[in-house]
């Protein structure tokens, strides 16, 4: 296979068998190299932990899973490193290139599974989400993104960063794909539709006020009622993203404390730095953010409880070049996490689509309660996004 989009991991093929038949035997199969994969090393982004990862013997069984189903396993792709960075660099193996726009960062830490499946090389992309991993590269590649459930998903023989956050997660280039994936891992059916959809003032505010018209009118094509809050929560977006970005460093760095102690120089800067940022946390830090993640997940359930879908950007901006000054790659991400962490706060499931007669990166999110992914795969479909 040509990868001229540097998508995936160099590693020598593999038989990585699939079932003949299937719902999934007619979609090929890209995952992030943070799953084990019979036959294969794992190597999460970082040349260290491919020196010790050795050839898995076994494969995860969430990709053990879709493989049952009839996916056609074609490579492992990319990832940041460690997939600790939503911009797709790595100083290790390279920085994937963006298909729909060469000039732009792929976004990550999914960024070779993204890749893949806009470049079609694939049809299904398997990544994680730990603060946007999934989302934010399906925005910025044009593509369908799905976080699931917090927990809802296998998640063995996945290398973690942040449990309290990891979710196992796709990416598509149509809902119909998403639509049979969700179905192949065992995603409950939507019983019945939401009485309608959120839309927070205050997150709209975060955006360009041409988008926001954009995606408010998306919103009314699918023909249901419409309510406004001033507010998605007690606490502003930036104390959310304070809290969620605390315990995002502290388990972090927990999860990485080993290698980093074996083999510092063997980290990129921006990550080591970010590690670093996460070892000197104090025990009141981290409660206090748990506290606020506790108190936010209660509010959300108080607002969607009603049988309600939130509706919110993908992107707090549009994405950077791929060769912005850190400065500004710094300002994209922390700019986005104030959107992305509200998924990861409160465990909620989150499907990201583009957003139809929308010029750039414009994607539009649903939110839902927890268990109600199958929900917002309906209320995307009504809103004929593709």
């Amino acid at each position: 296979m040509q990868d001229r989009w540097n998508a995936f991991m160099p590693y020598p093929d593999a038989d990585v068998g699939h079932a003949a038949t299937g719902p999934l035997s007619h979609l090929r199969l890209a995952v992030k190299d943070l799953f084990d994969v019979a036959g294969y090393p794992t190597a999460a982004g970082s040349a260290a932990v491919l020196a010790a990862s050795g050839i898995k013997p076994l494969t995860a069984p969430l990709v053990q899973k879709l493989l049952d189903a009839g996916a056609c396993f074609v490579g492992k792709t990319k990832t940041d490193e460690l997939a600790y960075s939503l911009i797709g660099g790595n100083i290790h193996f390279g920085m994937p290139i963006n298909p729909r726009d060469p000039t732009l960062i792929p976004g990550g830490s999914s960024s070779g599974s993204a890749v893949a499946v806009a470049a079609d090389l694939a049809d299904i992309g398997l990544g994680t989400d730990t603060s946007g991993s999934i989302r934010l590269p399906a925005a910025v590649n044009g593509l369908i993104g799905w976080r699931p459930t917090h927990g809802s998903l296998d998640d063995r023989a996945l290398r973690p960063l942040a449990p309290s956050f990891d979710a196992p997660g796709f990416v598509t280039r149509s809902l119909e794909a998403m639509s049979e994936v969700m179905s192949a891992v065992g995603t409950p059916a939507a019983n019945d539709q939401p009485q309608s959809i959120v839309i927070a003032e205050d997150i709209f505010e975060t955006i360009d006020s041409s988008v926001a018209d954009k995606m408010v009118a998306s919103l009314r094509s699918a023909a249901m009622p419409i309510r406004r809050t001033g507010a998605i929560s007690s606490l502003s977006l930036a104390d959310l993203a304070l809290a969620f970005t605390t315990i995002l460093q502290s388990e972090a760095w927990e999860s990485n404390k080993t290698l980093f102690e074996q083999a510092p120089e063997a980290i990129a800067p921006d990550i080591a730095a970010r590690l670093l940022s996460g070892s000197r946390l104090d025990d009141g830090q981290v409660r206090e953010a748990r506290a606020i993640a506790k108190h936010f997940s209660q509010e959300i359930d108080r607002l969607l409880g009603a049988n309600l879908v939130l509706a919110l950007p993908t992107l707090a901006m549009s994405p950077p070049n791929r060769d912005a000054e850190p400065e500004s790659l710094a300002a994209f991400r922390s700019a986005c996490i104030k959107l992305l962490c509200l998924s990861g706060l409160s465990g909620c499931p989150q499907l990201a689509f583009p957003i139809a007669n929308c010029a750039g990166n414009g994607s539009l999110s649903l939110l839902g309660v927890r268990s109600g992914d199958s929900t917002l795969m309906n209320v995307a479909r009504r809103l004929r996004a593709e």
